[in-house]
């Protein structure tokens, strides 16, 4: 396997427009507090580290062998490593889109756990999803408000948490 092989990860807007205007950003506490068990701490550490590079550039090319080295996986660079399946988790849970061999689309917005995967999240997972979705949703006006309850977010939750297009199988992304 070569060493030099690399990925273009590019910020783009989340195709959802709900989404879009309503999402959390990357570096938001929601993703490593309500995403994390069911993409990993690993995809959420890359989707928190992207911002800070995003700041210089919208886009940005890196070996896979560095990547994965700067998220702790060694040089777990081949398409069935740790690396492959954290990027696979990103496109399957919606995070991001490959656009061909070694670029991927990487969306600056994250949805609210879709209402069909909150069951599979721990009880303190989904208390602070009501928490911080209600209070993502209301604003600062959520600050001296009662605490969001799961029938309050239930119509805002619908619009955000319906699954997008079927998904397609997840293209690896070595050349």
């Amino acid at each position: 396997m070569e060493t030099n092989q690399l990925v273009r990860l590019h910020a783009v807007p989340h195709p959802s427009a709900p989404v879009r205007q309503a999402g959390f950003p990357l570096d938001h506490p929601y993703i490593e507090q309500c995403w994390a068990s069911l993409i990993g701490p690993t995809s959420v550490l890359l989707l928190r580290r992207l911002p800070v590079l995003w700041r210089e550039n919208v886009s940005f090319e890196v070996s896979l062998e560095e990547l994965a080295g700067s998220l702790g996986l060694g040089r777990s660079t081949g398409r069935n490593g740790s690396l492959q399946r954290t990027l696979d988790r990103l496109v399957r849970f919606r995070f991001a889109a490959v656009e061909g061999p070694g670029d991927l689309a990487v969306f600056t917005e994250a949805p609210p756990v879709p209402a069909h995967q909150l069951d599979r999240l721990p009880v303190w997972c989904q208390t602070r999803h009501v928490q911080l979705l209600g209070a993502h949703l209301d604003g600062p006006a959520q600050l001296h408000a009662a605490p969001a309850s799961p029938t309050n977010l239930a119509a805002r939750l619908d619009r955000l948490s319906r699954p997008g297009p079927t998904a397609r199988p997840v293209p690896s992304l070595h050349r």
